[in-house]
């Protein structure tokens, strides 16, 4: 059975990062799906696509749309955060897309 959607909260758990930017509290963990069953990732236009939604899925999941009082910087929390979350999905999502170059 193939997995369609992988959620930032296992990635993370699998790091122990815990997304807890300064608005929130440390029992505050976000949860966001990445869905790939619609995408052919055997084509760069499915990548791409699967791409822009890794990013949004970070970006939400560690608060950039977010404001910060008296700031449009991101903290470096939130930073590290979508850093860390990138890397996570981008691991995950690999195996997948090879799998599906693969013709599988």
């Amino acid at each position: 059975m193939k997995t369609r959607s992988f959620t930032l909260a296992m990635a993370l758990a699998a790091t122990g990062l815990a997304l807890t930017p300064t608005a929130h509290a440390a029992e505050d963990y976000r949860t966001v799906g990445v869905s790939h069953a619609d995408l052919d990732l055997s084509t760069e236009e499915g990548k791409e696509e699967l791409e822009r939604r890794i990013d949004q899925a970070a970006k939400e999941a560690c608060g950039f749309g977010e404001a910060q009082v008296g700031t449009l910087i991101r903290t470096r929390e939130q930073r590290t955060c979508y850093r860390q979350a990138k890397r996570q999905f981008d691991r995950h999502f690999a195996q997948i897309i090879e799998d599906a170059q693969r013709g599988g």
